[in-house]
């Protein structure tokens, strides 16, 4: 029989039982959409992340707390579970601000987090502490001063119970009024602020905005606030990235000698480069992108099932009419192709229809998330459409095969006979 005659009738069958086909390009509509959506919102929490990583420049180098002997992910799980390590001082922000000894280091700035209640007036909210050294803004080039000025060494050093807010608290505390010289309490003591944040992106830590953070002086949050005399990290501005691995290994061997370490394997800091952080970062990516398009493949699963079960109805349905066909001539071919046809007709116009809807939804998604304040680029997972659509043609094929062979080898004269 003629191909084309062939998809013909296969196309008068479907529009027969439109609510059957309906209900069957649905279940490939959604689970195409599913996988999009997915995969084009993890592209675009990556481009979120690599872009707010990278604005801080590629010469900055991270140094942080490192249980002896175990990686950074096993300190992460033991520093939730409650272990403290406590070597990490301010004599070593002090010592790397030595430009004899380090000259290659633009910016030096310590921290130590903290969660407090913060209160202004009859506002209170519970923020981050993000106690920090005065070089933060020339580390952190996202960090912008929108009014007043940052901190100062003396008031570092003399312990001034100053604050700067970020811009997500300017609002929430103060509303219209202006901040500047008004005072916060922070555990039962008055800080007064000095300076306001520009926003900073809207990076979001553990689900608290950034731009939600209050910066009080280091020295300040370790004696008056926390009550400790430990930093949990210390960030660096390196003049070049040419300097890059020699400041690693003098950095490492100063700390080394601070903290009374003699074998590396046993250090108890560990200092990443921006570069490993984005590689850390494409590489979690990469997993998460997997992990999430499996499981929204599932629903592609799903529904290439039910395309089977419709089309063991449809040829249940159909018996008399594939007798009469085979009768008149029509092989077992023909029969076989007509239903692999509908099938494919079926995914393959489910795979479009999902993929449109996919890629219109992933925009609106992105322009809500944009709208909240975040720099949220509106990324469309190409390859995830291309890969979504073969598949969603593969599960006809494969779903649509059993269905067509059986409807094949239905016996003609008994065909007739069934009523």
């Amino acid at each position: 029989m003629n191909p084309l005659s062939i998809i013909k009738q296969s196309l008068t069958a479907l529009k027969a039982n439109k609510l059957r086909s309906f209900f069957s390009i649905l279940g490939i509509v959604i689970g195409v959409a599913a996988v999009v959506i997915i995969l084009s919102m993890g592209q675009g929490l990556k481009g979120l992340v690599t872009s707010e990583i990278e604005a801080f420049g590629p010469n900055i180098l991270d140094i942080a707390i490192k249980i002896p002997g175990a990686d950074q992910m096993s300190t992460v799980i033991s520093m939730v579970q409650g272990v403290k390590i406590t070597t990490l001082k301010l004599k070593d922000v002090k010592a790397l601000k030595d430009q004899d000894r380090f000259p290659y280091i633009k910016a030096v700035s310590g921290q130590s987090i903290a969660q407090e209640w913060a209160t202004y007036g009859s506002e209170e909210k519970q923020v981050l502490i993000y106690g920090c050294s005065t070089d933060y803004p020339l580390v952190m080039k996202v960090a912008k001063i929108d009014q007043g000025r940052f901190f100062t060494q003396n008031e570092d050093d003399s312990l001034s119970k100053v604050v700067v807010l970020g811009s997500g608290l300017v609002e929430k505390l103060f509303k219209e009024e202006n901040p500047l010289g008004k005072k916060i309490k922070i555990k039962g003591q008055n800080f007064k602020v000095i300076g306001t944040f520009k926003p900073q992106g809207g990076v979001i830590f553990g689900g608290i905005d950034i731009n939600d953070f209050l910066y009080t002086p280091l020295q300040t949050t370790l004696k008056e606030v926390l009550g400790i005399d430990y930093l949990s990290e210390i960030v660096l501005d390196i003049e070049d990235s040419s300097y890059l691995p020699q400041a690693i290994e003098e950095i490492s061997r100063m700390l080394r000698k601070h903290h009374n370490i003699k074998d590396p394997e046993k250090d108890d800091f560990q200092i990443t480069t921006m570069k490993e952080i984005l590689d850390q970062v494409n590489e979690i990516s990469v997993i998460l992108n997997l992990l999430l398009g499996f499981l929204a493949a599932i629903s592609l699963l799903v529904g290439g099932i039910g395309i089977m079960n419709i089309m063991l109805v449809s040829v249940s349905e159909r018996t008399r009419e594939i007798g009469l066909r085979k009768s008149l001539g029509a092989t077992r071919r023909d029969i076989l192709w007509q239903f692999l046809i509908e099938s494919l007709v079926i995914t393959s116009l489910g795979g479009f229809i999902g993929a449109f809807l996919g890629i219109v939804n992933s925009l609106l998604v992105g322009l809500v998330i944009q709208s909240q304040g975040l720099n949220w680029p509106l990324a469309i997972s190409w390859l995830a459409i291309v890969i979504a659509f073969l598949v969603s043609m593969a599960i006809g094929l494969i779903f649509g095969i059993y269905p067509a062979r059986k409807a094949a080898k239905l016996n003609p004269i008994e065909a007739l006979r069934k009523e």
